[in-house]
């Protein structure tokens, strides 16, 4: 008999993070509901599926397939128990058609027919959590600049925001390959006004309850502030080619401790979308929403909400040399602490820890 495998394919910065955390947590209540996860976590994912075919950070799926690997996916794939099978991974919307329809095919030869689903978040918030991410894979614009390379399509970077964050294209490579009567679009709704929504929508289109799941209660991958992303910029500019392998130089030597808390999460204002940028950003929307309503797409959320309001832009906040040194000294500090307390924990086989346990427990009275 075959069963839908539904494939969450992102896109980035929509909620993914949390969301897949709490699918992950709720492995045991979705296999209950007939749903099957064969891969339950995004590392697991990464391995499994993303690296197999060619996919690399920042560069997409750029490399060739590793044929002996991807042949693996198939066995996972059917022996995963379930009535209904979830992959979800945002990276995955950046597929080309030929890795789709490899993909596609995967799943046909192991009895699945491939159901595609895009979740999607208003662009005015998209964009700023973006450049951060891409701070993450060592770019170096300032903001404006990136704001300004969007605008016009323009360098690598632009290139990798649109092929993750271009709805209407996106759509359009999918749907050539599983046909737009199997694609899904959720809506991301804002988190302060409905912070469950984006779990009721999926929890609907792919049918259990989702009160019933472990939903995450904390701020699954926060922002910085404007500051403290800027120091991680001017990080990137000043390390320029040095630790050249990201995987095996930049994310142990800069990333990992950044990310696990030596640069203070929103510690400084937001990064806004200032005035001037809202006129294309609200163009770009429309024709997101346009490009599902006359395809005949299923949207589950408003999708009207996908536009930013005219007056949504804010002036981005002023960046001052002295604060950026300030949170840039704050961060060496909890490297060190960071980097030392790791080596000793790996040193007596325990967990590594993040820079915000360490704060709480200097805080504590008593400790020196």
């Amino acid at each position: 008999m075959r069963r839908d495998l539904i494939l969450h394919i992102g896109a980035s910065k929509t909620g993914t993070s949390a969301l897949q955390r709490g699918l992950f947590d709720s492995a045991a209540q979705l296999e209950a509901a007939g749903i099957g996860l064969p891969y339950l976590s995004r590392d697991e994912s990464l391995k499994g599926i993303l690296r197999p075919f060619g996919w690399r950070t920042a560069r997409g799926f750029a490399e060739p397939f590793d044929e002996a690997r991807v042949a693996r996916i198939g066995r996972r794939l059917r022996r995963t128990p379930g009535d209904r099978l979830l992959v979800t991974n945002e990276d995955l919307c950046e597929a080309r058609v030929d890795r789709i329809q490899r993909f596609v095919d995967i799943a046909d030869d192991a009895g699945l027919d491939t159901r595609v689903v895009l979740s999607v978040r208003v662009i005015t918030s998209v964009v700023p959590s973006e450049w951060q991410q891409f701070l993450k894979h060592r770019m170096t614009l300032d903001y404006p600049t990136f704001l300004e390379r969007l605008r016009t399509r323009e360098g690598p970077w632009a290139e990798h925001f649109w092929q993750r964050q271009d709805v209407a294209a996106t759509l359009q490579r999918w749907g050539s390959v599983v046909g737009t009567d199997r694609l899904d679009v959720v809506v991301t709704p804002d988190r302060a006004t409905d912070p469950d929504g984006l779990y009721r929508h999926f929890g609907a289109l792919l049918g259990f309850d989702p009160t019933l799941m472990s939903w995450p209660t904390d701020d699954i991958n926060a922002s910085w502030g404007y500051t403290e992303a800027e120091v991680y910029r001017r990080a990137n500019a000043a390390l320029g080619n040095r630790l050249p392998s990201y995987e095996t130089d930049y994310v142990p030597g800069l990333r990992t401790w950044l990310v696990r808390g030596a640069l203070t999460r929103g510690a400084s204002a937001r990064i806004t979308v200032p005035p001037d940028a809202v006129a294309w950003l609200r163009d770009v929307a429309h024709d997101h929403v346009a490009a599902v309503r006359d395809a005949g797409i299923r949207a589950h959320g408003d999708l009207d909400a996908l536009v930013p309001d005219a007056d949504a832009g804010r002036p981005l906040p002023e960046l001052r040399d002295d604060e950026i040194a300030e949170a840039a000294i704050s961060t060496i500090a909890d490297m060190a602490v960071m980097q030392l307390r790791a080596r000793r924990r790996e040193e007596s086989g325990a967990a590594p820890r993040r820079a915000a346990d360490v704060r709480r427990e200097q805080q504590q009275p008593g400790r020196p």
